[in-house]
């Protein structure tokens, strides 16, 4: 167990004093940028995904039926509704309902109802589905159903919404695969500048019987470190910007459902940390493993 323990401090020894020999504040900037740069794409992806689940959540159909359509008729065409694959929920909604609602969202404008005299509306049903992706294809089968005028679901825009969320999360998803890269380059650079500068070392101890093994643990050591130190810069930057900007946005535009939770930004920050300690580990470890099998 001595034996171990003595070794490993050797293992950390040799890694803190090759990172301290080798790590440049430039390439250690570097690297805390493109992961600060990485944690940024990731806030944005739960951002995004708040908004999109609560833009999701507000997406209803409205189901206009025929002013001939009452009791049976109505219960009928509610069970057909709710027979169609994917509806969630759906909700009755009187002409008077519906008026009183029209009402609520003209404001000031309200007068203008009075105008009109009797209520044009028809009676109509609210239906929600359990995915909004498949919002066009129920509305155009609910379209089909007998006794109903129309439908209206925010047509337009809520195809562009589905497609604009789509298009940002995979050219995030694109940019940070890219950023992940450039990282481990960092990382295995600064890995291989250490063999390099101890290539002499490394060859005695070869001769004298060292294992690959042996060796190899001080460099894996080192590119934790340099992961390490990294990604802790970044994530903190990351966390306290974010703490610092979500006040300001709320009070610009409380509407917008972002994420103010301390939480949430927490976890990503200290998977950022584990993700920098990881890549670190894995790009020394294949610089390593090409230098010995030369």
């Amino acid at each position: 167990m001595r034996v171990r323990l003595s070794t490993m401090r050797y293992f950390l020894a040799e890694g803190w004093k090759s990172a301290r020999r080798n790590v440049s504040l430039i390439s250690l900037g570097t690297m805390a940028v493109s992961i600060f740069v990485l944690g940024i794409f990731g806030l944005i992806l739960m951002n995004l995904s708040s908004v999109n689940s609560h833009l999701r959540s507000s997406i209803e159909i409205r189901v206009y039926v025929e002013d001939n359509f009452a009791g049976q008729g109505l219960g009928k065409l509610r069970q057909q509704i709710e027979s169609i694959d994917g509806v969630d929920r759906v909700t009755y909604v009187s002409k008077d309902e519906g008026l009183k609602r029209l009402t609520k969202q003209l404001g000031q404008k309200a007068g203008l109802v009075d105008v009109l005299g009797e209520n044009p509306l028809p009676d109509a049903y609210d239906v929600r589905v359990f995915k909004a992706d498949r919002t066009p294809d129920i509305a155009s089968e609910i379209s089909a159903l007998p006794g109903v005028i129309s439908v209206s679901y925010g047509q337009g825009f809520t195809e562009k919404l589905l497609a604009t969320t789509r298009f940002i999360a995979i050219t995030a998803l694109i940019l940070a695969i890219i950023l992940l890269g450039a990282v481990m380059f960092i990382v295995g650079n600064t890995v291989r500048l250490s063999l390099v500068s101890r290539a002499q070392e490394i060859e005695v101890m070869k001769l004298v019987g060292a294992t690959d093994r042996f060796i190899m643990w001080p460099f894996l050591i080192e590119g934790m470190i340099v992961g390490f130190m990294g990604s802790s810069v970044s994530g903190i930057c990351l966390y306290a910007g974010y703490q610092a900007c979500i006040g300001r946005l709320g009070l610009v535009a409380p509407f917008i459902p972002i994420i103010a939770e301390a939480a949430p930004v927490a976890r990503l920050c200290i998977g950022l940390v584990v993700l920098g300690v990881l890549m670190g580990v894995i790009a020394g470890g294949v610089f390593i493993r090409k230098h010995l099998e030369i």
